[in-house]
């Protein structure tokens, strides 16, 4: 129990670190750029992660997979990825850290909608609720006059535009995740997650490379790292504390405690990063939003415990 608290607090503290590194990031580079860039290396950092945990040579990352993993977890990828992260990064752009973080807990509430949808899996009255406070109150702290005017001081982009790439990104994450759990039990689990992560980020690279062929352009998505040192580290440090330690801690901390108690753990990230911009970047954020900021966590949490807690009502 203790390793798997550890894991779940290791997994925020690196998820957190990622945010901040991959925002400043985003507003240095185009987020297509960022985006292929990001996969590209992550392929190679996480293939190698892949094949010590999994014990398996360099080639069979290709061969172990069989062609339902490849299609299902490619679609999976090229949504996720490819479409998801790059509207992510928009959003990141535009919104910052901190605004970006909160639009995040809307996955789990897409990825149920889309489990309803496809796996024809249930929710209770409870979680329903708990989706609409969230909802709620993300929407009244985007567009609350102190966050906008931020927003538009910072000149970037519109608070709007920037909601809106972000609920697109978590929909899309949502449905990409679902997307993997099929075809992962389908096949009862013959590849590990990380290998799965791994077919999904190869797709979505390879998705991104065939876009830019067919159009020509940004075939140079690499130059900007290779000119510019603060770039290239900025890249390595968001893969690193985000695609694979990031996903390496998580998958550790959901295998050795309760699941619903690991992403309870996860489902703070905005809060850590409210801590952070407070703490290290000295932003002030007024009361209001940091009361929005709790009670949308909160809806997230009543959603991961909604079984348990619907028993009370």
């Amino acid at each position: 129990m203790t390793t798997g608290y550890t894991a779940a607090l290791a997994t925020l503290f690196t998820w957190t670190i990622s945010t901040f590194v991959l925002a400043k990031l985003s507003r240095l580079v185009s987020p297509h750029t960022l985006n292929k860039a990001a996969l590209f290396f992550s392929i190679f950092l996480l293939g190698i992660l892949v094949c010590i945990i999994d014990g398996l040579a360099p080639w069979k990352l290709f061969t172990v997979p069989s062609s339902s993993n490849w299609l299902w977890l490619g679609i999976s990828g090229i949504l996720g990825k490819s479409l998801g992260d790059y509207l992510g990064f928009c959003s990141l752009r535009i919104l910052g850290a901190r605004r970006r973080s909160m639009i995040t807990t809307l996955g789990p509430g897409f990825t149920w909608l889309f489990g309803l949808v496809i796996l024809n899996e249930t929710m209770n009255w409870l979680g329903i609720a708990a989706m609409f406070i969230t909802v709620i109150f993300l929407l009244l702290l985007i567009n609350s006059s102190a966050e906008k005017d931020e927003v538009e001081k910072e000149n970037f982009g519109l608070p709007v535009p920037g909601l809106l790439f972000g609920i697109a990104a978590a929909a899309l994450t949502g449905l990409a995740f679902i997307l993997s759990k099929m075809t992962i039990n389908e096949t009862k689990n013959t590849i590990s997650a990380f290998h799965g992560t791994w077919i999904r980020i190869v797709s979505a690279f390879l998705a991104l490379w065939i876009f830019d062929i067919t159009r020509g352009k940004n075939m140079g998505f690499i130059k900007p790292f290779l000119q510019d040192k603060q770039k290239a580290g900025l890249l390595f440090s968001g893969i690193l504390f985000g695609a694979v330690l990031g996903l390496s801690f998580s998958l550790i901390a959901i295998t050795h405690m309760n699941a619903a108690a690991a992403y309870t753990i996860f489902s703070l990230l905005p809060v850590s990063v409210i801590l952070v911009s407070v703490l290290v970047y000295k932003k002030k954020i007024s009361l209001l939003s940091w009361l929005y900021s709790l009670l949308a966590v909160a809806g997230v949490m009543v959603l991961v415990w909604r079984d348990e807690l619907v028993g009370y009502f």
